[in-house]
């Protein structure tokens, strides 16, 4: 894998820095971005070309219409911030053709995993010697565990899970040859997700798993694949004993009906009020609802891109939320968080515009790849509409890189898989 590192481009090289920054804080994969913007204006001056999927219309009408808001933005700063977190957006559209011009796409996501495991062994190791500190067993899990790198957990189960996407497909439906190593990075990309304990991602990886390996059975003979079907059992068998006792709480924590029944009778809630994960997310699509039926409230046009933040601090000022202490310097408290939920969000600040982003999204990760039977689409993009559903991903840089890289990654292995399937004929 590194014998002939000299043969492999500039092309090659920034994509790695890119995804392995992306765990880090966020400076260091801006710096990642700057440097590809600086290859795609040298690029350009060369020869200006610019060439891009179909997709890449969904990207640009995402950051037309989020700019085009900030002309009725309640929030003019916040929006003007926001429109230049998204600036990667235009980047990897504009220049796809001259980012997505790899000698081996498969030796960079090998790379790539390979330090996602460093990350995961550093984590470990640091939240062990948290344990022999302070002898808590909840350091090796979920925010606690991704705390030295200023990581939310459940973005960081993101970004493995994307990855385990495909080396998983590359396992099952490839015809690079597969290696030892490749079967390692999946178990461990697939396995770390218990201690990130992210529900929803694991949930999801899980059923997309299911649906690849049903999908490999159906096209493959079994005799033929032995190794891969012990694969398959093997993977069963962390599901169903590798869940640890914090991540069974976890979900135990979810499925107790009566609080998620107070979070739509309740008249009020007030500063102890315990939430959890799913309860929180359906306060905040309650308030949705009772945002948009607000007469004076804009449904057309919404508050603006990033703009939503006071209009829901409003509700949660209403139903009495902890608020945190008076020091300025104290993030806590309910009234730093969004909607959790990308659907909601996109509605409630970029109005109709953003209904429209989100039938293009279903259409690109769902009808489009289910139509063209790119598997390694439909899975990724399976998993960004669930996704979508629990977070707000893209008013941070993870969520928004993740958002334009991977599907045009997904898109770029299976473009290339049928050109050698052409050429083999």
């Amino acid at each position: 894998m590194f014998k002939s590192i000299k043969s492999y481009t500039l092309a090659d090289a920034l994509m790695l820095l890119i995804l392995i920054t992306l765990p880090l804080p966020e400076h260091w994969n801006s710096k990642a971005l700057l440097l590809a913007l600086l290859f795609v204006l040298y690029s350009f001056y060369k020869k200006f070309e610019i060439r891009f999927h179909p997709i890449g219309w969904l990207y640009i009408l995402l950051f037309v219409f989020a700019s085009v808001s900030f002309l009725w933005s309640m929030e003019k700063p916040e929006t003007l911030k926001a429109l230049v977190r998204l600036w990667p957006v235009i980047l990897f559209t504009l220049g796809h053709k001259q980012i997505f011009k790899f000698k081996s796409l498969t030796t960079i996501l090998r790379i790539s995993a390979l330090v996602f495991l460093f990350y995961g062994i550093v984590w470990l190791i640091l939240a062990f010697s948290r344990y022999l500190q302070f002898h808590a067993s909840d350091t090796f899990f979920y925010h606690q565990l991704t705390a030295p790198f200023s990581a939310n957990a459940i973005y960081i189960a993101f970004l493995f899970g994307q990855l385990y996407i495909f080396f998983l497909y590359y396992l099952l439906f490839s015809s690079t040859k597969n290696k030892t190593i490749d079967y390692f990075l999946t178990f461990y990309l697939f396995a770390f997700q218990f201690l990130l304990s992210s529900k929803m991602i694991l949930s999801v990886l899980t059923l997309i798993s299911l649906i690849l390996f049903l999908l490999y059975l159906r096209k493959t003979r079994v005799k033929k694949r032995i190794l891969q079907i012990g694969f398959l059992v093997s993977l069963s068998m962390i599901i169903l004993f590798g869940l640890t006792s914090y991540t069974k709480n976890r979900f135990k924590d979810i499925i107790d009906y009566k609080p998620i029944e107070n979070v739509f009778s309740n008249d009020y809630f007030g500063p102890g009020y315990y939430w959890n994960g799913l309860t929180l997310r359906l306060f905040q699509l309650r308030c949705f609802y009772e945002i948009q039926k607000e007469p004076n409230f804009n449904n057309l046009l919404g508050t603006g891109f990033h703009a939503s933040q006071s209009t829901l601090n409003q509700k949660y000022a209403h139903y009495n939320l902890y608020h945190g202490s008076d020091r300025e310097d104290n993030n806590d408290g309910y009234f730093s968080y969004n909607f959790h939920n990308e659907y909601a969000q996109l509605v409630i600040e970029i109005g109709f515009f953003g209904i429209i982003i989100i039938l293009l999204m279903l259409y690109f990760f769902i009808l489009y790849p289910l139509k063209n039977k790119n598997i390694l689409l439909f899975s990724i993009g399976f998993l960004f509409i669930s996704f979508s559903f629990t977070e707000s991903y893209l008013l941070r840089q993870k969520g928004i890189v993740s958002f334009v890289l991977f599907p045009l990654l997904a898109i770029y292995v299976f473009e290339n898989q049928k050109i050698i399937s052409s050429s083999e004929k």
